[in-house]
């Protein structure tokens, strides 16, 4: 997500700090921590996973990107106690579950906050945007090492918010 040699504990608490950006800035947040670490989160139950319809009654796969945003948000709804996060590695859910998602018309719930209010992307979005991201990241690891600037993870965040999100409800 940003330097590879910040504690893990210290990015985790900078996801569950994202939880009160807006759904555009976490959609961002997303989408460097999943292009950083190769996996996300959803909700199981047993054999169910939790999904959540919008405003427009499109059904959504929620994801988050770690398993504490998963558990901060899933705690704040008492009907979903029998939740808990569960990893998605990328490459597999890409070969899988992406392009059925998305003949089935559901999207992605990208990062809910505690109330369940998320960016909407359709799965082949979203593989889109984190190449983009992933492309983009070995670019800049590509440059000269006299290159001194390193990634700033807030303008990237931001500019990421601007270039891709489409916020939902």
């Amino acid at each position: 997500m940003s330097d590879p040699h910040t504690d893990p504990a210290q990015l985790e608490q900078e996801l569950l700090d994202d939880q009160g950006l807006s759904a555009a800035e976490r959609y961002a947040a997303f989408l460097a921590a999943v292009a950083d670490s190769g996996r996300f989160w959803v909700a199981e139950s047993g054999e169910y996973l939790l999904t959540l319809f919008d405003g427009e009654e499109q059904e959504l796969l929620p994801a988050w990107p770690s398993a504490a945003t998963a558990r901060a948000a899933l705690a704040q709804a008492p009907t979903l106690a029998g939740y808990a996060p569960a990893p998605r590695e990328l490459a597999v859910w890409r070969e899988r579950a992406a392009a059925a998602m998305g003949e089935a018309g559901v999207g992605v719930g990208v990062f809910p906050d505690t109330a369940m209010q998320c960016a909407v992307v359709a799965p082949t979005q979203l593989l889109e945007h984190l190449d983009a991201l992933i492309a983009d990241a070995g670019a800049v690891a590509g440059e000269s090492e006299g290159a001194s600037a390193g990634l700033d993870l807030a303008q990237a965040q931001r500019a990421l918010a601007q270039k891709f999100a489409k916020p939902g409800k």
